[in-house]
């Protein structure tokens, strides 16, 4: 087994962990978020000098359901994790690496300020309940 996969199972495993004490099917967790960042695949992989219109209109979705969640709230936290996490998945179980010039140019590139971290080096476990709670957030 691969170290990619290993991550990908892993991190599945803790997504399922966390759908399930929410009564969320796991299935279904990253559903959307891995609907409306697929076509953006062919340009975070070099593959595409541009990102298609229908990747920008993915981004804009995923980063408008981040931001209608009440500003620093517990529940806006929440999803920007969950979108990182699943960002992170698709990084992970992905054949062709993310390139780091295409992954940051991609909000620029759609014209968009994310909500959402979103890099080759993404960290989504900083984003977890239990970091936002040391740092105040409630």
């Amino acid at each position: 087994m691969t170290i990619d996969r290993t991550i990908l199972i892993v991190t599945f495993l803790v997504l399922t962990k966390t759908a399930v004490s929410q009564d969320t099917n796991p299935m279904e967790l990253c559903r959307d978020v891995f609907v409306r960042f697929m076509p953006c695949m062919g340009f975070v992989e070099g593959v595409y000098q541009q990102p298609s219109p229908e990747c920008c209109r993915g981004v804009s979705h995923l980063n408008h359901g981040v931001k209608i969640t009440p500003p620093g709230s517990r529940e806006e936290h929440r999803e920007v994790e969950r979108v990182c996490v699943c960002i992170e998945i698709m990084a992970n179980a992905n054949h062709l690496p993310f390139l780091p010039n295409a992954i940051s140019n991609l909000p620029l590139r759609c014209s968009l300020t994310l909500s959402f971290p979103i890099s080759v080096a993404m960290d989504c476990s900083r984003l977890s309940a239990k970091n936002l709670d040391a740092e105040g957030l409630n």
